[in-house]
């Protein structure tokens, strides 16, 4: 068990008590916005995809050049964030000679917020399955924050917070 944890973890609603989830009330849809809000989910599938697929290329496709990830577990734990697109894409690159199973990053429930054309803040829940030997099982779930940027023309992830509801 993680430093500071109890049995009884995580708490209901950790990540907005904790200032992780900062969704505000749903605003009037504009349809101008339709094709930004889809780019910008489609950005954030792209990240599974290029992780799941071991594509360094994809995968890096998804930052800004200072691009920026980082995480929290439960919001007790904090993961330190990694700066700059090489130094994200070494950081998550890095787990994939020790992760012998088929990673399976399934993003739901996208709202995107805060859309002004050229910025956008999205929140999305992480369901993360892993498959070996056979079988399938649930690795964690969590809420991701993810600060997006268009840069030439392309959704790209300026910074993301990966929010995990149980340690793995």
């Amino acid at each position: 068990m993680l430093a500071g944890m109890t049995a009884n973890q995580p708490h209901p609603a950790w990540a907005a008590q904790s200032g992780h989830v900062q969704l505000p009330p749903p605003g009037a849809a504009d349809p101008s916005q339709v094709a930004d809000r889809l780019a910008i989910a489609e950005c954030i599938h792209r990240y599974g995809w290029g992780y799941d697929e071991r594509d360094q290329a994809a995968l890096g496709g998804c930052f800004t050049d200072d691009g920026i990830w980082e995480g929290s577990i439960m919001g007790l734990d904090a993961i330190e964030p990694h700066r700059g697109r090489d130094a994200v894409v070494e950081f998550l690159t890095g787990f994939w000679a020790v992760q012998t199973d088929q990673r399976r990053h399934i993003f739901t429930n996208v709202v995107v917020t805060d859309l002004d054309g050229s910025t956008a803040v999205a929140h999305a829940y992480l369901l993360l399955t892993a498959a070996s030997e056979s079988v399938m099982a649930p690795v964690t779930t969590g809420p991701y924050r993810l600060e997006m940027r268009k840069v030439d023309e392309v959704w790209r992830i300026a910074r993301l917070v990966a929010g995990f509801d149980a340690p793995f």
